[in-house]
């Protein structure tokens, strides 16, 4: 894998507030190499560490987008909902900007299948097979 410069500014990260992680209730041990400290009952992320693990993955990303891999970007939160489908559509992947369904990924058969008969459905209505008619 070939190493590139990601322009990744730890002030910016600052500002965006990447060091905020969860509250130290609730979080899992494997974390702990992750966070360099805690302030007012919240695991505050170690931003060196942070930048180099997302340099590779930019890196990975970059490299299996170049031989021709799909990719799905997943942002849920109102905020990001509109630079997520921007990214996705820029990059001619899938996204899910709005609602994760539970399984989606996991029960992946069902949901394909269910996709599949949503853009028949949607075909049928554009070409003015299905509800062209009235029914009694």
């Amino acid at each position: 894998m070939t190493r590139r410069y990601w322009n990744i500014n730890l002030e910016e990260m600052m500002e965006a507030r990447f060091h905020f992680s969860h509250g130290t209730r609730k979080w899992n041990p494997k974390i702990s190499p992750y966070i360099s400290t805690k302030r007012k009952d919240t695991h505050i992320t170690n931003l060196t560490r942070t930048a180099y693990f997302l340099s590779e993955a930019c890196d990975w990303v970059f490299d299996v987008a170049s031989r021709g891999k799909q990719f799905l970007i997943v942002g849920t939160k109102n905020k990001e909902a509109d630079s997520v489908a921007w990214a996705a559509i820029t990059a001619q992947c899938h996204h899910i900007n709005k609602k994760w369904l539970g399984g989606m990924l996991t029960n992946w058969s069902t949901t394909e299948t269910r996709l599949h008969k949503f853009r028949d459905l949607r075909n049928e209505q554009k070409t003015g097979g299905l509800f062209s008619h009235k029914t009694i």
